[in-house]
């Protein structure tokens, strides 16, 4: 009798440990639930966080406001990465200058110079798009080539020229905050009439040049601050060979560069 109670009293004692080992895995599985519920919302403060230090800025391919209503595919990757529509007052216009100090976008020129592009496209109802850069040294203007050329021509269009006419006017005004101006041609990669281009350099140089001119020889923009550029085919901002992905990428981009900031001067006689 002894031996089956002592018997009886082992097989007791090894069955605890599985009481003891089922609190443990429960214990560890509440422990990670509780790590995985951390990440999470340590992702999503690390998010406003990131939003917040870019003045709002949402992902890339959100950036910058677009009359042009044309898609892109999800996983693109261009120039519009870099750049962010500026708040029209609905939100914190304080930014931090390079030197630490705080200042209100509201006051700054440059910024007005972007306002009032927008807002001049806006009013006319010209497809084009906008957009500033993060520390509003930089303004981009991209239009699809139809807007001031026929297809496959680089002769501008009359009804272009009163769009241009329109920029230069806003060009004029805030000359002074303009260091340079360069207008950038680009093609899609189909052929072009051989018997008008040779190949797609040609016509996005002759498109670049040629509103690099206008904007000079007819509306009186400071030919020292101008520049051309070509890029043919070879800098699309859309992959897709559909009809609207090579839309896209016949254009004319113009870059506005905010001028620097004077050099200090050194005393030589300290």
């Amino acid at each position: 009798m002894a031996r089956r109670r002592a018997s009886r009293s082992d097989n007791q004692t090894s069955k605890n440990w599985l009481t003891t080992y089922g609190d443990l895995v429960t214990l560890l599985l509440t422990f990670f639930v509780l790590l995985f519920s951390f990440s999470t919302v340590d992702a999503q403060k690390l998010q406003s966080l990131v939003i917040s230090l870019t003045g709002g800025r949402r992902s890339v391919l959100d950036g910058g406001k677009s009359i042009d209503n044309s898609t892109t595919s999800g996983d693109e990757v261009n120039i519009d990465d870099f750049f962010e529509l500026i708040p029209g007052g609905t939100k914190n216009h304080n930014q931090t200058n390079q030197d630490g100090t705080i200042g209100n976008i509201d006051t700054d020129e440059f910024v007005q110079l972007y306002r009032a592009i927008e807002g001049f496209l806006d009013e006319k109802g010209i497809p084009a798009e906008v957009k500033i850069s993060d520390a509003h040294t930089e303004i981009l203007l991209r239009f699809k080539d139809t807007v001031l050329f026929d297809p496959g021509a680089a002769v501008i269009k009359d009804d272009a020229k009163l769009i241009l006419d329109g920029i230069s006017v806003v060009l004029n005004e805030f000359d002074d905050e303009i260091g340079r101006v360069r207008i950038d041609g680009h093609a899609d990669i189909r052929p072009v009439d051989p018997r008008k281009h040779p190949t797609n350099w040609e016509l996005s140089a002759e498109r670049a040049v040629n509103v690099v001119r206008y904007l000079c020889e007819q509306r009186g923009f400071e030919a020292s601050k101008l520049s051309a550029a070509a890029y043919g085919e070879f800098h699309p901002i859309d992959h897709r060979t559909t009809r609207e992905g090579l839309a896209r990428n016949r254009r004319v981009e113009i870059f506005i560069v905010r001028v620097a900031e004077p050099a200090q001067t050194i005393d030589k006689g300290q």
